[in-house]
């Protein structure tokens, strides 16, 4: 069926495109297990991220213009952390490591038909839209993730969390297969804000930063583990509306550049200058 296969990866593209953050211009510091990491730029989401689509409902008979509103969930572990080093994290399957990162977002989106059978979609935000990102220190107790159970994604201390505010993404089917992520091309443009830093971990703040996001899709798909839950939610077996995919993308924030602070001596010729300027108007209103 066509409308199995196209549907379910094209919405996979948009979730992981969530996760693809772009520019870094001022690096901050990570305070993790390992101690202080400088350059501390962002995450490198594991492959083995996955992506649960709900509530969708646009088939191949779907006429041009179609739209569909649905809800897309993302979680997934670090993989590695950018520009930076962390040798005791924890990535599974790897059996070392005292601790990990790891990313959860909900997303409300809609899809419209661009062609016939509905071969290429658009997919843009239409409501809330958001992500966490958590350490998980398992010296204080915190679960390790675990991909198949779908646990540990939401626990320990939430270090990150923003809001995705626009997206811009078109996708194409290859053929009908139905196999989830095996077919279709795509990429997604996205733009979000940090509102919220804990700057016991992330020093300087990158609150109100600003970032684009951006994804090619498909990802690997060789090494995805289907999760049976998502926080808690069981995801049951795959539907032509409900279905879960696997995502692969990164994530990278920018601390923006220090405020200036004028030296001593150009405060006092912006005062000198202020002071000219005054003494000039009243000359000329004289």
């Amino acid at each position: 069926m066509r409308n199995g296969s196209l549907r379910k990866q094209s919405i996979a593209a948009a979730l992981g495109a969530v996760l693809m953050g772009g520019g870094a211009a001022h690096a901050a510091t990570f305070s993790t297990p390992d101690g202080v990491l400088p350059n501390f730029v962002g995450f490198d989401w594991h492959a083995n991220g996955a992506a649960w689509v709900r509530g969708f409902d646009l088939t191949s008979s779907s006429p041009i213009g179609a739209t569909d509103t649905f809800t897309l969930t993302y979680q997934a572990f670090a993989g590695s952390i950018l520009n930076t080093s962390g040798p005791n994290l924890f990535v599974p399957p790897n059996p070392t490591g005292t601790y990990d990162i790891t990313t959860f977002s909900t997303l409300q989106e809609t899809a419209t038909c661009l062609s016939a059978n509905c071969s290429s979609i658009s997919i843009s935000i239409t409501g809330p839209a958001t992500w966490d990102v958590y350490l998980n220190d398992f010296s204080k107790g915190d679960p390790k993730v675990d991909p198949a159970a779908g646990t540990g994604f939401v626990s320990g201390t939430k270090i990150l969390s923003g809001v995705w505010t626009s997206e811009n993404a078109t996708f194409f089917a290859s053929d009908g297969a139905n196999v989830p992520g095996s077919t279709g091309t795509g990429s997604a443009f996205l733009d979000g804000t940090v509102t919220f830093t804990n700057t016991a971990y992330i020093d300087p703040s990158l609150l109100g930063s600003n970032f684009q996001a951006s994804l090619q899709f498909p990802g690997q798909t060789n090494i995805f583990t289907r999760p049976a839950a998502f926080n808690g939610v069981a995801t049951g077996p795959n539907t032509a509306t409900d279905f879960v995919l696997q995502t692969d993308g990164s994530q990278q924030f920018t601390a923006g550049p220090p405020p200036v602070v004028p030296e001593p001596g150009t405060l006092a010729l912006l005062g000198l200058g202020a002071a000219g300027l005054a003494a000039q108007r009243r000359r000329k209103a004289s």
